[in-house]
């Protein structure tokens, strides 16, 4: 058993307190770290970069804090011409070596001026960061830019992320007139995705890559469809927020001490075996309980979509966390919900984030026009070869070769993170892709020790909010640094939840910026100890301290 002394717990603070301090932590290797800076000039940027490349602005910013802001893009061609836009922002002052990439959520579509995930803009802390909208301009979940595009599909599958990073880091080592430059990608869902990719397609990009719950195959999409279906059954089968509340209680009362520690987490949802079938409304009952369409509805999403041979295609939604989880994606109100493609469409409630994605990838994949809710039935044989053929056709979605190998020739690193609670991309999404590189390094889990971590987060819906820690992302970007340039092996990781104990790198706790909104968890301020997986935290026993990794300690599970 791993005990997270206390030592360990402040060598983990220091190192963040050195990067995210005045003072910037200094990579190992031949870098100063206040490389001085070149000229913030149109023309002086533009002969940094190839034909293919055209820089359209680059200006001194004042704020987040002083740095040139480039904004220029890549013509793709071979299927093309297409535009992929970037932006890379390079601190004037205490350059500490280390270019971030931004991966976004969902379907892109935009180019960034700070991260998604860690928080806030990288450039307050020395980072040159870069970011790009994948080659089109999207609402955040509308993928439809896909029909009749390959170019456009290429970029968004992973050309775009490479052409742009290929630009911003010939840039970034021309304007500060370094070799080396330690290159990381971060991001969530999407985000995610593009690490994935880049990982897979292009691990010569990146020394180390830090992913946070992908949404990287159509199956999540199928998921989708199953529970908005599953809901639109019969009349009844909606599921109200208010009868998910009621349900997690159950739920949290038969299964949040499977852990050990009484703290209103389900943190082993595997571990958890409740029925929806044992809060069936007696005759006569009304409140407290699930009807029988009720019941079916959320039995069926649990256990996930099956196809014609009653085989799992995919994982259902968590049990864990299902009040808020749940109703992320479903919504709050019922069917039926407008095919409009808009996030307004989703505040007004006129529909759900399920139904919205629902919609736009089936009619990327079986044509334009289609009704996935009245069309598609996961028990013909039919429907589901015709989707599988139509994601290869597209060239998105499909299952992805998950080959370590060449990552694993150049040393790259990876850490993998997952809410345990995440509604959209499954945890066993997640499971299944460590399996796959597992696999394709012959089973030696030593080797895929060697470049892989993977850290399922406590109580966290998808990416972000839920019951879990704040600071997920920011711990783990602090452990992929220390083992990409300094081989420190990541272990087990202190987080935490709440203004008062997370510590975010690149935002002030609490901070609210522009972009994407990220969710605070909910619940008192505590610490959680994060331990890569196959180990699990194990908790002491210690009434009254079930909010402090001191208190924890990871073990194998079983």
């Amino acid at each position: 058993m791993q005990r997270f002394s206390k030592s360990l717990m402040l060598a983990s603070l220091a190192l963040g307190t050195a990067l995210a301090g005045a003072t910037h932590a200094a990579p190992s290797g031949d870098l100063s770290l206040d490389a001085p800076a070149g000229k913030c000039d149109r023309t002086a940027i533009q002969a940094m970069v190839g034909a293919d490349t055209t820089i359209e602005t680059a200006a001194p910013t004042a704020l987040p804090a002083p740095h040139c802001r480039i904004d220029g893009f890549v013509i793709t061609t071979n299927p093309g011409p297409n535009k992929v836009r970037f932006r890379l922002q390079l601190p004037d002052h205490g350059f500490n070596g280390r270019y971030l990439f931004a991966g976004e959520g969902g379907a892109a579509g935009y180019v960034p001026s700070e991260m998604e995930l860690p928080h806030g803009n990288p450039v307050t802390r020395g980072f040159a960061m870069a970011g790009t909208d994948t080659g089109h301009s999207s609402e955040p979940l509308d993928w439809s830019f896909m029909q009749g595009n390959p170019a456009a599909t290429l970029d968004y599958n992973h050309r775009g992320g490479h052409v742009a990073t290929v630009a911003a880091q010939a840039i970034t080592r021309s304007y500060y007139g370094i070799n080396k430059l330690w290159r990381y990608h971060s991001g969530c869902s999407g985000g995610g995705r593009m690490g994935v990719a880049a990982l897979e397609h292009h691990p010569e990009d990146y020394d180390g890559i830090l992913i946070g719950a992908p949404g990287r195959s159509t199956a999540t999409m199928l998921m989708f469809m199953w529970a908005t279906q599953q809901e639109a059954r019969e009349p009844g089968a909606w599921l109200s927020p208010a009868k998910l509340a009621m349900t997690e209680q159950h739920i949290i009362a038969q299964c949040d001490a499977l852990d050990g520690a009484k703290d209103g987490i389900v943190s082993d949802p595997q571990a958890c075996h409740f029925r929806p079938q044992t809060l069936l409304c007696r005759p006569g009952q009304v409140e407290g309980c699930l009807t029988a369409p009720e019941v079916r509805t959320m039995t069926a999403i649990l256990d996930g979509p099956r196809g014609p041979d009653g085989k799992r295609i995919t994982g259902g939604m968590p049990l864990s966390n299902m009040a808020e989880g749940w109703s992320a994606f479903l919504g709050a109100t019922p069917p039926p919900w407008t095919d409009e493609l808009t996030i307004k469409a989703i505040m007004a409630g006129r529909t759900n984030a399920a139904a919205m994605i629902s919609t736009v990838v089936s009619r990327n994949v079986l044509g334009a026009k289609y009704d996935y809710m009245h069309q598609f039935d996961f028990h013909n044989p039919k429907d589901i070869a015709a989707w599988w053929d139509g994601v290869r056709r597209l060239g998105w979605g499909g299952p992805t070769s998950a080959d370590m190998r060449p990552a694993e020739k150049l040393g790259t690193k990876v850490i993998w993170w997952a809410g345990i609670s995440d509604a959209g991309p499954a945890l066993d999404t997640t499971m299944a892709y460590r399996r796959a590189a597992l696999g394709s390094l012959g089973g030696n889990t030593r080797r895929l020790d060697a470049m892989y971590r993977l850290y399922p987060i406590p109580g966290m819906l998808h990416c972000s909010g839920g019951t879990g820690p704040d600071d997920a992302p920011d711990r783990l970007l602090l452990e992929l640094i220390n083992w990409t340039e300094k081989g420190a092996k990541p272990g087990a990781v202190v987080t935490a939840r709440g203004v008062e104990k997370a510590q975010p790198l690149f935002s002030k706790p609490g901070e609210a910026l522009a972009g994407v909104k990220i969710h605070k968890a909910k619940g008192d301020a505590r610490e959680f100890l994060l331990c890569p997986y196959p180990q699990k935290a194990k908790f002491d026993g210690a009434v009254g301290h079930e909010g402090e990794a001191a208190h924890y300690a990871c073990a194998k599970a079983g």
